[in-house]
């Protein structure tokens, strides 16, 4: 049966519209009238847009010319006819493979955010230049007094101790072959916010004047200095930042504007994700600390000591979804272990 469907016809690289009619044959036959372009064509000889939907389907002809129905109804259904259905339209009709096809997305994206940012992001921490490690940390440090730190109030006496502990350890552990891609340095500030310790890009070491006071002995300061320098071994530094800077991008990206609520779902994406990939390092660290007491000592007593004393010193209660630090008593746990 012969079907007759009017529209109006498109020149290319043009936006005027000239009334056209189609007529739609037997075995995929087109015949075409307008002012500028008419004649007969095959149906495999032009190009029809996908079937989404009750959408209009367009037929664009070998000359660039744009056919659009104003009947799309009765086009679509014969253009159904004679052409193959896409893979987008057997899928939008097919809702248990829509389904299917949803539940793989969003398994390929969890993937990729709890395994394949951290793997990538350990990757490229471990191939940048020193250059580049050395001008983190040294940007970092140069942030430590408005950070709220200031000059150690230590004797020098006390001091010289902890350095010659420091020193020690890290010949034990050359003995044990472990080596640092930058030598680490053991410095000492005094911080508002009391005991603590932590690591930088470029191996310094920061041990508060409240952490050394809060340490009932030497061995409990050697596992938080061992705790810091499973950071500068595995380059956690390096790799939170990198990790930030592919979720940030990658949210950035899927949310696809610069309105205030897609900048508000970006930084919690960033931040909820960033602070499970810090537990992880901090698990990591224990575990490297942990290994070389045990080898040393044969015991992990020293770090959860310590870990009991900072947890009666801070008695914080924040949730573990907030916290960049794993649960107080899953790491005694672990460490006893």
């Amino acid at each position: 049966m012969i079907q007759q469907v009017s529209g109006h016809i498109l020149a290319p690289k043009q936006a005027t519209k000239y009334p056209a009619s189609l007529v739609l044959g037997k075995n995929g036959m087109l015949t075409l009238a307008s002012e500028i372009h008419s004649g007969q064509f095959q149906l495999d000889q032009t190009s029809v847009t996908d079937a989404i939907g009750n959408l209009a389907r367009n037929i664009t002809f070998a000359s660039g010319h744009v056919f659009v129905s104003s009947e799309p109804t009765q086009l679509n259904q014969w253009l159904a006819v004679h052409t193959k259905t896409s893979l987008i339209a057997q899928l939008e009709k097919n809702l248990g493979l829509i389904f299917i096809a949803t539940l793989v997305s969003l398994a390929m994206l969890y993937s990729s955010i709890v395994y394949g940012v951290p793997a990538a992001s350990k990757a490229i921490a471990q191939i940048l230049p020193d250059t580049v490690v050395q001008e983190v940390g040294e940007q970092t440090f140069s942030l430590i007094e408005s950070m709220g730190f200031a000059e150690s109030e230590l004797t020098e006496q006390r001091q010289t101790e902890l350095l010659q502990l420091f020193e020690h350890a890290l010949k034990k552990l050359q003995q044990q072959q472990i080596v640092f891609p930058h030598e680490p340095k053991l410095l000492f500030y005094q911080s508002k916010d009391g005991a603590n310790a932590f690591a930088l890009a470029d191996g310094h070491i920061i041990l508060t004047d409240a952490m050394v006071k809060l340490a009932s002995n030497d061995q409990q300061l050697e596992a938080v200095i061992l705790h810091e320098l499973g950071h500068v071994q595995h380059r956690h530094v390096l790799t939170n930042l990198i990790q930030s800077s592919i979720l940030s991008v990658a949210a950035a990206f899927i949310v696809g504007d610069a309105s205030g609520i897609s900048d508000m779902l970006v930084s919690v994406t960033v931040l909820g994700t960033s602070l499970t990939y810090s537990r992880d390092h901090e698990r990591e660290a224990d575990q490297f600390a942990a290994m070389q007491l045990k080898t040393w000592y044969q015991s992990t007593d020293s770090i959860v000591e310590l870990y009991l004393l900072l947890q009666a010193e801070h008695d914080l209660d924040i949730p573990d979804w907030a916290s960049t630090h794993p649960n107080i008593e899953e790491r005694i746990k672990t460490l006893k272990q």
